[in-house]
């Protein structure tokens, strides 16, 4: 008995040693070649397998590749730069960047706990945030990031470029961002978006209220920036299209939205 028993755990020990994690499983490496000074130079980006399970929900998951990942924060540019100068030998700059994304323990842990509700609809939800939450969140993703001649002021709906890095919260938004990510984009994939209709104007409204009095062009960038996220986060059409949004994919979210 004690034979077969030590085999077993010997079985189940080597079972969990070869079992791919999800990042490893799920994620791979595009690289992009570009020329610099006259000297070919490479980067690499992660990106879902074409094969992956979770491509259904591909933007949650791009949102916490591109914005939990350590690789992916200023302070591992000189790390990510060595790596990438091993181009041309791909196949070496693949295994080294992706090694990093895999051994990532907070990226790994966002992946599972995100992917619970879509492998499993029926598993038990407990965590919640509020519809008050929500937009708050979302409107960070609406950033003016800069001043255009004519101080028209530039601004951007983006998975980089929004206002969520710079906000301090004492609460952990992380999957909420994803989700807000995904919904916005979703209805901005449409050849009528009315939220890109609905904060275009918003942005016009800002701006013309804070030009009648420029003290100065950064001030009155950033005045335009504060009064957008107010502006968002109190939209209808905005809050309209999240719920909605959320409504269709509550079985696949691994967090409920309460009033």
């Amino acid at each position: 008995m004690k034979k077969y028993l030590s085999l077993l755990i010997l079985i189940s020990c080597i079972s969990c040693q070869t079992k791919k994690s999800i990042i490893e499983e799920n994620v791979s490496l595009e690289i992009s070649v570009y020329e610099e000074n006259g000297v070919q130079k490479a980067s690499a980006m992660p990106e879902l397998n074409p094969e992956s399970e979770l491509n259904k929900h591909k933007r949650r998951f791009e949102y916490l590749l591109m914005n939990v990942s350590k690789m992916h924060q200023p302070e591992a540019l000189k790390e990510r730069t060595e790596i990438w100068n091993l181009y041309p030998d791909t196949l070496k700059l693949k295994q080294l960047y992706l090694d990093k994304f895999i051994q990532d323990e907070k990226l790994v842990n966002y992946f599972e706990e995100t992917n619970v509700p879509i492998a499993n609809p029926d598993v038990e939800i407990t965590k919640t945030y509020t519809q008050e939450e929500l937009m708050e969140v979302a409107s960070k993703f609406f950033y003016c990031d800069q001043l255009l001649p004519d101080t028209i002021v530039q601004f951007h709906i983006c998975i980089g470029i929004n206002g969520v890095k710079e906000t301090k919260w004492d609460k952990d938004y992380t999957l909420l961002a994803a989700f807000c990510y995904e919904a916005i984009f979703n209805n901005l994939d449409k050849d009528s978006s009315q939220i890109e209709k609905s904060s275009s104007t918003e942005k016009k409204i800002a701006s013309e209220q804070f030009r009648k009095n420029i003290t100065t062009l950064d001030k009155y960038l950033e005045d335009v920036r504060l009064d957008l996220f107010s502006r968002m986060k109190n939209n209808a059409i905005l809050k309209q299209e999240l719920l909605a949004y959320y409504e269709l994919n509550k079985n696949n979210l691994a967090f409920k939205i309460i009033r």
